[in-house]
């Protein structure tokens, strides 16, 4: 009888860690293929059908022709181009790195005279110091934007976003989250972009704190997750309870 049991202890074993493998390599796969976005207003309505290579974004195309290419090096993205609803390019946005880290993201607007450049410093207690500059689009001479600030992680998510403005303290954000899956997650390159706040963490925001030197406001939002943890309706809530947008996410 102990043999037995023994036996079927370590059937069991195989059996459960090939169906933890199987899930997991399953939820491994999973990103948001259509994002529905609604509001109070009906003719506000719009989705985004978002296209992939393999776990690379390449495209997000909204249903008014709005679309955003990315470009990839390796699984870092290196650009994103943004088209307006006649196709014609609006702006680029251009990434640099450094071991593996965000460097630098520059803003090129279409027709305009400069550009608008942020500069990353990959601190050693695990926050990201950040500046920002002004390109001129002829000569390449940068001047400083008068906007520098901080981001604070923790367990792969943001939680403090603070700025200050020529000296001056700007808005501060503070953020709070759940424990399931971000839509993100499987999405290469995206945890990188630090601008992206906290569409790029690794859980869903439930929460954010804005205070500045004259007021302060607080948006909620919750969720409907599917079996695998990611969320499949996003609801955003104002300071006043008042529901503001709806998403509801395609995988």
């Amino acid at each position: 009888m102990k043999k037995i049991l023994c036996l079927f202890s370590a059937l069991a074993l195989v059996v459960s860690s090939c169906s933890s493998d199987d899930a997991a390599d399953a939820s491994a796969s999973v990103k948001p293929s259509k994002i529905a976005y609604s509001y109070s207003d009906p003719t506000e309505n719009y989705y985004t059908d978002m296209n992939y290579e393999g776990s690379k974004l390449v495209s997000e195309i909204d249903n008014d022709g709005y679309t955003l290419k990315h470009f990839y090096v390796g699984d870092l993205i290196s650009k994103t181009e943004q088209y307006g609803i006649d196709k014609t390019l609006k702006s680029t946005t251009e990434y640099s790195y450094s071991a593996g880290k965000l460097a630098s993201e520059t803003v090129k607007n279409a027709g305009e005279t400069k550009f608008y450049k942020t500069k990353y410093t990959q601190n050693g207690d695990g926050t990201i110091s950040f500046a920002e500059f002004y390109v001129n689009a002829a000569t390449g001479v940068e001047e400083e934007g008068g906007k520098i600030g901080k981001y604070t992680y923790k367990d792969g998510n943001l939680v403090k976003y603070e700025s200050s403005y020529y000296g001056k303290p700007n808005t501060t954000y503070t953020y709070e989250y759940d424990s399931k899956k971000n839509p993100n997650t499987n999405i290469a390159g995206v945890k990188l972009l630090t601008g992206m706040e906290e569409s790029a963490s690794v859980n869903n925001v439930v929460k954010i704190t804005g205070t500045s030197a004259t007021s302060s406001y607080v948006n909620t939002f919750s969720y409907v997750y599917n079996n695998n943890n990611f969320p499949t309706e996003k609801k955003q809530f104002n300071d006043k309870g008042t529901l503001t947008e709806t998403a509801q996410i395609t995988y």
